[in-house]
């Protein structure tokens, strides 16, 4: 009797490591990046108003959390219907679990009109990834109303006057 009680109790411990060992495997992994594009466009009209012009700068601001820690931002442009492409990989936030990506990208007075579609994509350090898009809209730098504002103040920075 004491030898099946015994077993008994060796079969449910054995059992219960089991269960709880797969639970705490699940658990381990990190969840994948998570990135919020908060502003996209030149400013003109309104921080988000997902419009740049050729020759001049658009701003993108965005919120990223990767309980991974962060290994890189890659940010991608490229027109809908074309060739033109833009692709740059940041990794200043390497190693951060949060960060606020403010970033002042230059469009090359030769780019196109048109359609682009807009890809930040935050690469943790488990190998996940989150990704965030947009559309954006290029237009011609004729069509920039450009009144020699400093567009900066608009924004959050640090000045020292």
């Amino acid at each position: 009797m004491k030898r099946k009680l015994f077993l008994g109790v060796i079969l449910l411990l054995s059992a219960n490591v089991l269960f709880f060992s797969s639970c705490e495997d699940d658990n381990d992994k990190p969840l994948a990046p998570s990135v919020k594009i908060t502003e996209l466009g030149s400013g003109h009209d309104s921080p988000n108003d997902k419009i740049g012009y050729a020759g001049s700068d658009i701003h993108i601001n965005a919120e990223i959390t990767a309980e991974g820690l962060i290994e890189s931002i890659t940010l991608e442009v490229h027109q809908e219907d074309g060739d033109f492409e833009f692709h740059e990989v940041y990794t200043d936030a390497k190693g951060l679990k949060s960060t606020t990506l403010h970033k002042h990208i230059d469009i090359p007075a030769e780019a196109p009109e048109g359609e682009y579609h807009l890809h930040l994509v935050v690469r943790d350090q488990e190998g996940q990834t989150g990704m965030a898009e947009s559309e954006l809209i290029i237009k011609p730098a004729s069509e920039n109303d450009d009144d020699g504002h400093d567009h900066d103040d608009e924004h959050d920075h640090d000045h020292n006057h």
